[in-house]
């Protein structure tokens, strides 16, 4: 019996926060985005297969936000993560995070999470 495949998945923040900056919002949209993580849960589920890179990138354009902490934000990215079944997120950043920040996020998503350089970690979901 084949074990099923673990799903790794790589999340540009340097290409999110430009996408978001550049992004238009609609009204919906703008509201959603000031309760960070609920709008993911609100999405209509497309009738075609979409890979799930592509679902969590839409999903965090649409609750993730710059005016937010990074910590805010990586925190929704894990639970979106979750959410759509990976198993791995690698989360590459433009800037280094500071320990105690990798620490806190650890903490409050209860997952383990490797940093071999602050500018990117891996969440063991």
């Amino acid at each position: 019996m084949d074990k099923p495949q673990k799903q790794c998945v790589v999340f540009d923040y340097t290409s999110f926060l430009g996408a978001s900056c550049a992004k238009k919002w609609t009204f919906l949209e703008a509201m959603s985005s000031m309760v960070p993580g609920v709008s993911h849960l609100l999405a209509n589920r497309p009738e075609k297969p979409v890979p799930v890179e592509e679902r969590l990138w839409t999903s965090a354009l649409n609750s993730l936000s710059p005016s937010y902490s990074d910590e805010v934000n990586l925190l929704t990215l894990v639970g979106i993560a979750k959410d759509e079944g990976i198993d791995q997120l690698k989360v590459v950043m433009p800037y280094s995070l500071e320990q105690k920040q990798i620490d806190a996020i650890q903490k409050q998503c209860d997952f383990a999470i490797d940093s071999s350089h602050q500018e990117e970690f891996t969440v063991h979901l």
